[in-house]
């Protein structure tokens, strides 16, 4: 038995013991005592799980530390994308990630300083889930008073509570605006309904709704596409695309502040809108800082939406804010996507006892040391997608060490869902060296299967095999001086297009297959000549040097 079949077990048991509503704290520090001798295992609690949400600061409970959690889903949901929305509670041991039972909440929810919502709740497995119908056209003062409460109420504890597949129902003027909410939770009872906490114990967390715009584009071809954007940053401006570029740009208003200064965008495509598509890279862009991989993902999982999701922690925006250039305003940030070279994947074939295959693959470029997206896809006997499917992973090294796994948060049932068949996670893959991948499928439709299947692939990240393939685009030392005194004014642009032509033409500079623009301007944006600067004193890398010389050949402004 291994470091995640400890999991799978340990998961399964909780799964099992709150089916019937037994508390099993102490059971399950036994079993952690018991497998802790054998193996070296870590469990993470929730809160420090990659989901969506939001979890408060604990709280002391006769020596416990207990905290909430809260969860909406869908993830980024924003006001018009469905008609109702999911907000999860969560009350749990931090230490040992187990609910505690029989919960006795009142909610209260602020969107700014207006309260919108305050009821009373039950549910008996420590985990709170209620159905949103956000709803406009509220005339009163005291927006709370236009909410109204569906669902059938405890007899003894008094809250609404979930029966069967029937949740309670909060109808109103919550969840219709873009901006912060507050979440403010009092646990009133807890352990059986009769049992009240001696005070009040009072959690407060914040869910962020994002600003949402459609902005509908024609091709040439006179085909019509509506892109969406999300934006938690506030309302975007001067959205612009370029079809011959395969260019998105627009402004996004920005507030520097040292604590609170994350960029989140989400972007939505249609899946047949052919200038941001599966299998090509991406160039994104802050203000002509090329961004790296790590901060964005291109997500294929939806049948009929692609979605790029830009997420700049505060503290690596402030790393490169120094790079920025700032115009006249420096608090809008101009957001840049560009589509790429078409990437090769690594693929890893899992086959299974049930028939199902699966397949893993991530870009063949990307280099150990850092998080690399892995795409799961799974497909039955006919090779067609399987849906609904449940199943976990983990991956070790050769000697058995955990590297990263994921086996899923849901109270229900074991594993991570995949509804359409299709699931992405980026896995930090610390050194180059061979890997054991083991994939183990759980169950389908919401049920886990009493036998799980397992089955296990080896892979190794190379970085060695990609760093000698890019020493084939080295660019010669002495190039480096002409983009110096090019930045520093000492050469025209024209001179040095010129002599950038020359470069490519001889072969001497090595550009990766890039379409040729026809625009007829001639004028560098003062980026290009930034990023020069920089690359000549060594502050930015080959690569993005010759991502802003692809950048010139498909404007038309360089010729090849």
């Amino acid at each position: 038995m291994d470091i995640l079949i400890v999991k799978l077990y340990h998961d399964y048991l909780q799964l099992y013991f709150n089916n019937f509503k037994i508390s099993i704290i102490m059971i399950m520090n036994y079993i952690l005592i018991i497998f802790a001798v054998l193996f070296v295992i870590t469990i993470s609690p929730a809160y420090a799980q990659h989901h969506s949400g939001s979890l408060s600061p604990p709280i002391d409970l006769d020596g416990f530390k207990v905290a909430v959690s809260t969860t909406l889903f869908p993830e980024d949901f924003s006001y018009g994308d469905s008609k109702t929305t999911n907000l999860s509670i969560r009350f749990f041991d931090i230490e040992t990630n187990v609910n505690i039972p029989s919960v006795t909440y009142r909610v209260q929810i602020f969107q700014d300083d207006n309260l919108v919502a305050s009821e009373y709740f039950y549910d008996e497995d420590g985990k709170l889930d209620l159905t949103i119908k956000p709803t406009t056209g509220c005339l009163e003062k005291d927006l709370w008073k236009c909410t109204v409460y569906n669902g059938e109420k405890h007899a003894i504890a008094g809250g609404y509570y979930a029966r069967g597949d029937s949740l309670p129902t909060i109808q109103g003027p919550i969840f219709d605006k873009s901006g912060q909410y507050s979440v403010q939770v009092s646990i009133v009872g807890a352990t059986t309904p009769k049992t009240l906490t001696t005070q009040d114990l009072l959690f407060e967390t914040f869910l962020h709704l994002p600003h949402k715009q459609i902005f509908e584009i024609k091709t040439a071809s006179a085909q019509e596409f509506p892109i969406s954007v999300k934006s938690h940053n506030g309302e975007i401006s001067n959205f612009s695309y370029d079809e011959t570029l395969d260019k998105i740009s627009y402004d996004v208003p920005f507030t520097w502040d040292e604590h609170n200064s994350n960029l989140n965008q989400i972007i939505l495509f249609e899946k047949d809108f052919s200038s941001f598509k599966q299998g090509y890279d991406l160039i994104i862009s802050l203000n002509g800082i090329i961004i790296d991989h790590d901060f964005f993902e291109f997500n294929i999982s939806d049948p009929k939406k692609n979605f790029l999701k830009i997420n700049i922690p505060s503290e690596d925006l402030l790393k490169i804010k120094n790079k920025l250039t700032l115009e006249s305003n420096e608090n809008i940030l101009k957001l840049e996507i560009l589509s790429g070279e078409k990437t090769t994947l690594n693929e890893l074939k899992f086959s299974f006892d049930n028939n199902f295959i699966g397949n893993v693959s991530w870009d063949s470029k990307l280099n150990s040391g850092k998080k690399i997206p892995f795409t799961f896809s799974f497909f039955d006997e006919n090779n067609m997608p399987v849906t609904n499917v449940l199943f976990v992973y983990g991956v070790t090294d050769l000697s058995g060490k955990e590297i990263f796994s994921n086996i899923g948060d849901d109270e229900k049932y074991l594993g991570i869902l995949a509804p359409h068949g299709i699931y992405q996670d980026s896995i930090f893959i610390p050194t180059d060296e061979k890997y054991e991948f083991k994939l183990i499928l759980t169950g389908k439709n919401s049920n886990n299967f009493e036998k799980f299947f397992v089955s296990t692939s080896n892979f190794q990240i190379n970085s060695q095999l990609i760093l000698q393939d890019q020493k084939s685009n080295v660019i010669p030392d002495w190039i480096k001086n002409n983009a110096e005194w090019w930045a520093a004014g000492v050469i025209d642009d024209n001179s040095f297009i010129q002599g950038i032509q020359f470069l490519v033409k001889e072969n001497i500079l090595k550009i990766p297959p890039t379409v040729q623009g026809t625009n007829s301007s001639s004028e560098i944006p003062d980026w290009i000549k930034n990023n020069a600067e920089w690359w000549a004193a060594g502050v930015i890398d080959d690569n993005s040097f010759i991502q802003g010389i692809q950048f010139l050949i498909k404007e038309g402004i360089l010729k090849i």
